[in-house]
């Protein structure tokens, strides 16, 4: 449900979800029952789920070159740590895969791409926000989203589910403030509302 959020309702009320109620174990075994082998067996997608190859070598093709420049590490007070292979290829709260080999955990704090630089931390705490706000928002019914107070919000389909509380700005964005801290909140992510087990709509973290 999570990838719903910005379908309007004269999409959805006309959509077929036959599969809505089963396992992703049981459409495997019905894929195989069928003959779909290569479905059935195929891996599980982890990060960008629809790219055709990993997602560096995608970006590599399809950004200009201008735009993938080496840049620098630095700490949370500004110490240089180490070079990265450009700003696009990191997100907020990133572990995986920086190329940085130091005695503790290093997570992104902070990415500068003006100045292709990205930020690192070991400290989880310093990944938390107590608000974001939205851009490209879609609300299925006002009257249940905004200015509620059990209203909970995912920026993962997998993750955190937080209570918020959704307002309107002047600007048009959503503000959503957090009744608890979430981390890694990214710019560009998705973040979708919840009640009840329905969804309230969403929007793209600005």
């Amino acid at each position: 449900s999570f990838f719903l959020w910005g379908l309007p309702q004269d999409i959805l009320e006309r959509m077929l979800l036959p599969m809505g109620g089963m396992t992703k174990t049981q459409v495997r075994q019905m894929a195989e029952e069928r003959g779909f082998l290569k479905v059935a067996r195929k891996k599980d997608s982890i990060g960008v789920c629809f790219c055709p190859m990993d997602y560096r070598t995608f970006l590599r093709n399809h950004v200009p070159e201008t735009r993938i420049q080496p840049g620098k590490f630095y700490d949370d007070q500004g110490n240089y740590i180490a070079k990265h292979e450009g700003y696009p290829f990191y997100t907020i709260g990133q572990r995986r895969g920086l190329g940085v080999y130091v005695n503790k955990a290093l997570f992104v704090k902070e990415i500068l791409p003006q100045e292709n630089k990205v930020v690192l931390t070991d400290n989880l705490k310093a990944l938390e926000k107590q608000e974001m706000f939205l851009k490209d928002w879609n609300i299925v019914c006002a009257e249940e989203l905004l200015d509620r107070e059990d209203v909970i919000v995912k920026i993962r389909y997998r993750k955190q589910a937080n209570r918020c509380t959704v307002t309107v700005t002047p600007e048009g964005l959503l503000h959503v403030k957090l009744h608890e801290p979430l981390a890694s909140v990214a710019i560009g992510q998705a973040a979708a509302f919840y009640r009840d087990n329905r969804v309230l709509g969403g929007g793209i973290i600005c």
